[in-house]
């Protein structure tokens, strides 16, 4: 538990959600005033001007070049790694042997082994960390885990999952480090999927066997502001059939070719009482069937998120408002910085991370070797540790 009344935060890296992250820093007390303030001390990144940038543009007291200088000072609290997926091992793991806290972007790592040496790293710090699976923040999520808890769905026996985005299908999209295993790991499928396998392991339990399939469209891309072209090593697509230790059954597809379909991550549950349906497109909406009603009123009822739902109370006046991406991740560092405040876990620690870094792994296995794979536990790896 810390006693402070305000946290200093290191950013790392000044991109999309470096800004969004710093967003939510920066309006918390607005919707949690209860908590330790959040003072954005210093971000960093590879370049004198975009370091400048992002200190001027995200409300920073000072900026760096390179993040090796900010993880080590003394009103540094936090460390918040917004970096492409093949920094956030030396960062993180540099960040907790210096005592910080980290709140690291999903994926956790490159491999479920980076991610599991992340995992003991973090563990043997003592101190929080984070992976930043935002989306199960959202009212509506929060509020069908809250209904899958209760029973309202009974015995669950199908999850279907889809993340589609349609940014990538043109051939003319720039090449970026998404593009590259030894930067990103895996293409679609760590990028979007990965949020995709958060609501799985969150709504229904944990993963046993998968079967994959993966699919790269177009095999090079040009290199920004040039005609030169660079070889893709990732997947444009990932699908996935699941098997949960639970006896449930899933379905999973991750693509960014998908025109039409902006930010579509959608889950469906289907048990023996009843099923929920979720599209973040509605991020307002969670759609639920009781087969308990009688039946002249069975079917899908619409329920708008609003003050009676998980976190509704500090978020709308009334039902029906809209959350957004931003609301999302002030949730998220409300879970975070409480749970500093607290001196207690976070429900998407780098255990958790380490956990969807192994079903995204046995999704590739499984896509080499063209069978069902296991997916190898977290929690039994880290029992046997402990018998050692």
């Amino acid at each position: 538990m810390t006693s402070k009344s305000e946290l200093g935060v290191a950013l790392i890296g000044t991109g999309f959600m470096g800004r969004l992250h710093s967003i939510a820093y920066s309006i918390l007390p607005s919707f949690f005033p209860e908590l330790p303030g959040v003072r954005r001390r210093v971000v960093a990144d590879v370049t004198e001007s975009l370091a400048q940038r992002g200190a001027k543009q995200f409300g920073y007291d000072e900026w760096a070049v390179g993040w090796e200088k900010v993880i080590a000072r003394s009103d540094v609290d936090i460390v918040d790694i917004a970096t492409p997926n093949d920094f956030h091992r030396p960062i993180a793991e540099a960040a907790l042997q210096n005592g910080k806290h980290v709140l690291c972007e999903k994926p956790l790592a490159l491999s479920a082994l980076d991610a599991q040496h992340m995992s003991e790293c973090a563990r043997n710090s003592g101190r929080v960390h984070m992976v930043a699976f935002n989306y199960r923040k959202c009212p509506a999520v929060l509020e069908a885990k809250r209904l899958i808890d209760e029973g309202a769905l009974g015995k669950i026996f199908h999850f279907r999952a889809l993340y589609l985005q349609d940014w990538a299908v043109s051939p003319e999209t720039p090449f970026s480090w998404r593009f590259r295993a030894d930067q990103s790991g895996s293409g679609a499928l760590g990028d979007i999927g990965s949020h995709a396998l958060d609501f799985a392991l969150y709504l229904v339990g944990q993963i046993s066997s998968v079967a994959g399939f993966t699919q790269t469209f177009i095999g090079s891309r040009p290199k920004p502001g040039s005609s030169d072209m660079e070889s893709v090593d990732v997947d444009d697509c990932a699908l996935a059939l699941v098997r949960f230790e639970n006896g449930a059954v899933g379905t999973l597809e991750a693509s960014r070719f998908s025109y039409g379909r902006k930010n579509f991550l959608t889950f469906e549950i289907s048990g023996s009482k009843g099923a929920l349906a979720f599209n973040w497109e509605r991020s307002n909406e969670l759609c639920f069937y009781s087969a308990q009603d009688r039946e002249q009123l069975q079917g899908f009822r619409t329920i708008i998120t609003g003050p009676p739902h998980p976190f509704g109370e500090v978020l709308w006046p009334i039902p029906g408002l809209g959350t957004a991406f931003i609301e999302t991740q002030v949730i998220q560092m409300e879970s975070f910085i409480r749970a500093i405040s607290e001196g207690r876990p976070v429900d998407t620690d780098f255990e958790h991370g380490w956990r969807v870094q192994e079903v995204m792994e046995a999704i590739l296995t499984s896509t080499r070797l063209g069978q069902w794979t296991p997916v190898k536990s977290a929690s039994a790896a880290l029992n046997e540790k402990g018998k050692e």
